[in-house]
């Protein structure tokens, strides 16, 4: 497969525009943009996080950009707008470093930190050039989404990978999107957040194994 990756608005070398705040919609909108860009009129789209929340997005609204879909690690919807709202102004007022470590604790278990520290720091550092402006302006796209419902109505073959260990969006998440997904396929990994980096190879094997698929 060729893939093609960027950065979300805000983050890496992407700015967030004018923009203070962001959408669901914009980020889906961006995304296609890519797609544009590189003459590309359908694909496989791989979500992890808030690349997911995007992906489902694309997926109910321009189904003829998609061929399959996995989504990972992530939500349809992410209570409560306070929490949200707080971490914005936290990152706002007192940088991304801020909450650095707090968020690594989530995306990573305690036995991965002890392990392999090296590519925990190489996270860490992604995290540490993000714009606090773009970040929070991401937060709230994720403070003011609501998919549970939209993603009913999604057709395009598709793949959920959760992880048991994930306590920003748990199994239930997971579980909640496969079922509100006709034929959707689930699989589990014994991991936090970032079950790609902690599980590799499973996510992998996962991932090559159903866009390989048939159907």
């Amino acid at each position: 497969f060729e893939m093609i990756g960027y950065d979300v608005r805000g983050h890496g070398k992407s700015s967030t525009g004018t923009r203070t705040e962001l959408t669901i919609d914009r980020l889906a909108r961006d995304a296609l943009a890519v797609l544009d860009a590189c003459g590309i009129a359908r694909a496989h789209l791989c979500g992890l996080s808030l690349g997911g929340m995007t992906a489902m997005r694309i997926a109910k609204e321009w189904p003829d950009r998609v061929l399959k879909v996995a989504l990972c690690n992530t939500a349809p919807y992410m209570p409560s707008r306070e929490s949200w709202q707080a971490r914005m102004s936290q990152v706002t007022t007192q940088g991304v470093a801020s909450i650095v470590e707090a968020v690594l604790g989530r995306w990573f278990t305690p036995e991965f930190h002890a392990a392999e520290p090296a590519r925990v720091d190489r996270i860490r550092q992604m995290l540490l050039t993000a714009s606090p402006q773009g970040y929070a302006a991401c937060c709230a796209a994720i403070r003011d989404m609501d998919q549970r419902e939209a993603i009913k109505s999604i057709t395009t073959t598709t793949l959920v990978i959760g992880g048991t260990r994930d306590p920003g969006t748990p199994p239930a998440d997971a579980e909640l999107i496969a079922n509100s997904i006709a034929g959707a396929k689930l699989v589990m990994l014994e991991a936090a957040h970032l079950s790609n980096i902690e599980r590799a190879a499973e996510f992998t094997a996962a991932l090559l194994e159903f866009l390989g698929a048939e159907k």
